[in-house]
């Protein structure tokens, strides 16, 4: 795929993958990486804990049965690195099928807009920040605190011990720079959603799609519901090991967690809004436009078929036949039910599956085996 529709292939963190040949075709670069990742991050930690005692046991959070590593490290790290590649063939798709609906007047407006993008994309200046940011975090952090109470790996004395050490100032930065360029990803995209708001579109409001033409573009936001997914994780891991081992319940955490999947929707839907008002004036023209062809339609049907005499109105449709008066019913419906938001349920679902199915695992540490068998029971029956 040509790299001009991308949002993803540039930087120099890219660049850098490029160099050492991990971009040549036939190689699974994304497991690659992820593999790589996984070598720098985990194993100095598991050696370094397998060394102290603390890898299984020895402590009463040892590195295995920490919720938070789990669930950071073995699960949301792979799943950043693996879903890049379908992201950006989402998004390479969805930038030239928006390129394609631009009014012929502003393709060059267009084009402009996506020529700076390239540029920021490209630039060193923003992912070196992002870089930065990542490894001013392990600063600003406090890594002991919650963890006072409770002997773990991470721990040795009053410090940090080797693994934790390791955690603070290797694995941590990583993931935050994972973060932070999908974040980063994210900003261009809206950015583009913004200017694409403000340009001359070719939108049919018939189009049978419901949108105007734009229904597609839930397609391309779900490229980003793994930062619903990756959030959804790192909080199941941080609740998991609230319940575990220092006594937390359901209850405490509920509204927590319904609050996290609500913001994360409507930080995730939010984007696609800034094309509410286009829909919405769309919607109203195509409603005054195939109002009056309907009126025009119906008298012509009359004058046919019952001899009524026509108003003054210019004639719009040949044909003053039941079949024409038919599929003008049809197309003004398919207008008036026209939604002003450029996606539909299927989006919705997805981000809540995305942000809520890591929390399931909140729900089975906290919650007994017979309880949950005789809710099951109580709604089913």
């Amino acid at each position: 795929m040509d790299d001009s529709y991308s949002l993803l292939r540039g930087g120099p963190a890219f660049r850098l993958t490029r160099a050492v040949g991990l971009h040549r075709e036939g190689v699974p670069t994304a497991l690659l990486l992820t593999f790589a990742l996984l070598l720098i991050v985990l194993v100095p930690m598991v050696v370094a804990t397998a060394a102290k005692g603390t890898l299984t046991g020895g402590v009463q959070i040892p590195l295995f049965s920490d919720p938070t590593v789990i669930a950071r490290f073995l699960i949301a790290m792979p799943l950043l690195v693996l879903a890049a590649p379908a992201a950006d063939e989402r998004i390479w798709h969805t930038v030239q099928r928006l390129r394609n609906m631009v009014a012929p007047e502003a393709q060059e407006r267009f084009d402009a807009v996506l020529q700076r993008l390239r540029g920021w994309r490209d630039a060193n200046l923003p992912e070196i920040g992002l870089f930065v940011l990542a490894v001013a975090g392990s600063f600003l952090a406090q890594p002991l605190g919650l963890h006072d109470a409770v002997s773990d790996w991470r721990t040795e004395g009053q410090g940090l011990s080797l693994a934790g050490q390791w955690l603070v100032w290797v694995g941590m930065p990583v993931f935050r720079f994972l973060n932070l360029l999908w974040l980063w990803r994210l900003g261009l995209w809206v950015f583009l959603l913004w200017q694409y708001a403000r340009m001359e579109l070719s939108l049919h409001a018939a189009h049978p799609d419901g949108r105007g033409g734009l229904a597609f573009l839930g397609y391309a936001q779900r490229a980003f519901a793994v930062l619903a997914l990756v959030g959804g994780l790192l909080l199941a891991g941080s609740c998991v090991e609230q319940v575990l081992y220092y006594g937390a319940t359901l209850g405490s955490l509920k509204f927590l967690m319904g609050g996290y999947v609500v913001l994360v929707m409507v930080l995730l839907v939010a984007p696609l809004l800034l094309l509410s008002r286009q829909l919405l004036m769309l919607k109203q023209a195509g409603l005054l436009t195939y109002g009056a062809l309907g009126t025009d339609c119906s008298e012509r049907f009359e004058e046919k078929w019952l001899g009524r005499t026509r108003g003054a109105g210019a004639p719009i449709l040949e044909a003053g036949d039941s079949s024409a008066l038919t599929d003008l019913t049809g197309v003004y419906g398919t207008v008036n039910g026209m939604s002003v938001v450029p996606f539909d349920r299927n989006l919705l679902i997805s981000l809540t599956v995305a942000a809520a199915s890591p929390l399931l695992a909140v729900v089975l540490v906290s919650t007994s085996v017979d309880e949950i068998i005789t809710k099951l029971l109580s709604i089913l029956v």
